[in-house]
């Protein structure tokens, strides 16, 4: 695994990218996912209309940005919903690298707007990011521990989504792109012991062929104080 040597934060629209950020961004979206326009995918989720707020974290390594966080804040049916996107080269590619940043920013968020209902959302085409997320978050849609709850939220969220034959909840989505990872890979997470791991194996057997796992985590005063006990 290489070895991360610095960060940089972003927000939007008061401190935002110049080209050379863009584009080495663009060289990280061809490494990570297959299926794209890396040109659509910075349009789709760097210049959504739709967002009111957003925030980036750069990873850097050898002068080189190696790996990307976004959050996107967006209002939805009264609700704020943070959208995530993240994506590191191979060799970068550490489960929790992006875990620290995403929890600080949406509680940041929510201590500010305690009185909104605020929602995390992530497709998630990596068991390894969703093992990241779970075991470290008291409360997630879905789970091991809430292998059925949410459908509500899922039908507000991700209404067009896929119904997952082991959790029955609309909790899949159909992305268009998939992560790229290599045989070896993808044998080693469908043999993994760890819980996380197998549970998002048998929730979205299909997330080789970029079908995604949606998640849904509450940003709430009971999960933060369930999040620090956890």
């Amino acid at each position: 695994m290489g070895t991360l040597q610095q960060t940089q934060d972003f927000s939007w629209p008061n401190n935002w990218l110049n080209d050379a950020h863009i584009s080495e961004l663009k060289l990280i979206f061809a490494s990570c996912f297959k299926g794209i326009s890396c040109d659509e995918y910075y349009l789709k989720y760097f210049e959504d209309s739709k967002a009111f707020k957003r925030v980036l974290r750069l990873y850097y390594a050898d002068e080189r940005i190696v790996g990307y966080c976004l959050l996107t804040f967006e209002r939805s049916n009264k609700k704020v919903l943070i959208r995530a996107s993240a994506g590191f080269y191979p060799k970068f590619r550490q489960g929790g690298n992006t875990l620290g940043f995403s929890i600080r920013q949406a509680f940041k968020y929510w201590l500010t707007h305690p009185w909104q209902q605020i929602y995390y959302a992530d497709t998630m085409l990596s068991p390894a990011m969703y093992r990241a997320i779970a075991k470290r978050v008291a409360i997630a849609y879905p789970s091991k521990q809430f292998l059925d709850a949410g459908q509500s939220l899922f039908a507000l969220f991700n209404a067009s989504g896929i119904e997952s034959r082991y959790t029955k909840t609309t909790c899949l989505v159909k992305t268009g792109r998939s992560s790229n990872y290599n045989a070896q890979e993808l044998d080693a997470f469908f043999s993994s012991d760890k819980p996380e791991i197998t549970f998002y194996c048998k929730a979205n057997p299909d997330f080789a062929s970029g079908i995604a796992l949606f998640v849904i985590i509450p940003v709430n005063l009971k999960q933060l104080v369930l999040t620090l006990f956890k």
